[in-house]
């Protein structure tokens, strides 16, 4: 019973094994590449960029003052420590791939192979608990709405609430880590898979035990919050709440900011749980291959280790890509900060931007009492033609709430 339980601990493959410098020699030693290398280093290329240039875009583009009013600030918060993450993962992993997909072997050296291994593994971790507390924060906005936004007009208790939690649980993942690679023989360099280095477990049981503590908790937790968070919006609210403009004329000020909320929790909450679907599928494949090579002892084809690798990872390009794809107001702000910014060229006009139009000075009104209408592409032409606007009827708009009052500009109603 003892000897078959020593034969259980696995040993690390040595990193001089693997190595591109030639043992005693400052020369290295590799061979050139083929089209099946050239292929997997472009994919890695191209995905660490698609990685950086996305997550960027995320952090600019919902910390600017134009789509404040589109976000909550714990949302916010939550995306872009997310999108933080992800761009460390661009940054700090990902492109320690492109170099031994060329060359087949590791050319930086053991410190960094052994720090690479660490933040492959506590960046990873970090990501599905952040996407745990985006759920978490979903299931609670939904559900128990009153209190939510009662305690989310605390934005500096909840900026540092958000950066606490933030802070613990990256303290925990690389803790916890680091007590798994620091030591030595705790990592090793992937040769068919990452193509760089991964933490290495001594036990098959123990890389099983890491990869359900990845996968299972943060899968059931997500399925969990959202869809109690979704099948209660369903039952409270029976229709699709739609924000004309005769609500805005002449409705009162606490249904508008009822109404404005509703629409800001549903839209976030759709969009984050895509963001949790993506995650999902694209790390079911890794999580499968992982317990079945733990399980069995063997070792999976290259192709599919590395597609399966890569397809986890790509996770982080595909966060900020859904957010894009689902959220209309951030592809419109990301396309005029890119214009106005980058290209040093006017705002474009969205074709989407259907406006009321005057009938004294041909003016498009899109905003009435700070309240942004080019969003309401479904509704706004029914309900312009329902609303009559004219300058007697905007002369009768109520005054913003506080809450409204910092998205005006010079004045109650802005104009395009």
């Amino acid at each position: 019973m003892m000897e078959h339980y020593k034969q259980t601990i696995l040993l690390a493959p040595v990193l001089s094994n693997s190595s591109c410098w030639r043992p005693g020699s400052s020369e290295m030693s590799w061979t050139g590449p083929g089209p099946g290398e050239l292929l997997r280093a472009a994919l890695i290329l191209l995905l660490s960029l698609g990685i950086l240039f996305a997550n960027l875009l995320v952090i600019c583009v919902i910390n600017s003052r134009r789509y404040t009013k589109y976000i909550h600030a714990q949302p916010r918060y939550l995306l872009t420590s997310l999108a933080s993450n992800d761009l460390a993962i661009g940054l700090l992993v990902t492109p320690f791939g492109f170099l031994p997909a060329v060359y087949g072997c590791w050319p930086y050296g053991e410190v960094v192979c052994q720090i690479q291994a660490l933040l492959r593994g506590a960046l990873t971790q970090q990501s599905a608990v952040i996407l745990v507390c985006m759920a978490i924060d979903r299931y609670v906005c939904m559900l128990h709405p009153h209190r939510y936004h009662r305690h989310s007009t605390r934005k500096y208790y909840m900026r540092q609430g958000c950066v606490a939690v933030m802070s613990t649980t990256w303290i925990a993942s690389v803790a916890t880590f680091g007590v798994l690679v620091l030591p030595k023989g705790g990592y090793y360099f992937n040769a068919t898979g990452l193509l760089a280095c991964d933490p290495f477990f001594s036990r098959a049981s123990l890389r099983i035990l890491a990869c359900c503590c990845f996968y299972f908790p943060t899968t059931m937790l997500l399925m969990y919050c959202y869809g109690s968070a979704f099948h209660v919006n369903k039952l409270r609210l029976k229709r699709v709440v739609c924000v004309n403009t005769t609500e805005v004329v002449g409705g009162s000020h606490i249904e508008r900011y009822v109404a404005h909320e509703r629409r800001l929790s549903t839209s976030a909450s759709r969009t984050m749980a895509a963001m949790s679907l993506g995650f999902i599928v694209m790390v079911t494949p890794w999580t499968i291959q992982e317990v079945v090579v733990a399980c069995t002892g063997s070792k999976p084809p290259p192709f599919l280790e590395f597609l399966a690798t890569w397809l986890a990872l790509s996770n982080s390009f595909w966060n900020p890509f859904l957010y894009w794809l689902l959220n209309n107001h951030f592809r419109r702000i990301s396309k005029e900060i890119f214009y106005t910014k980058i290209l040093c060229r006017p705002k474009p006009l969205g074709p989407k931007q259907h406006c009321c139009a005057t009938s004294t000075v041909g003016l498009d009104v899109c905003s009435i009492a700070g309240l942004d209408l080019s969003g309401l592409d479904r509704c706004s032409i029914e309900h312009c033609s329902m609303a009559k606007c004219s300058t007697s009827s905007l002369a009768l708009t109520p005054p913003p709430i506080p809450w409204e009052a910092r998205h005006m500009v010079g004045g109650d109603i802005m104009v395009s």
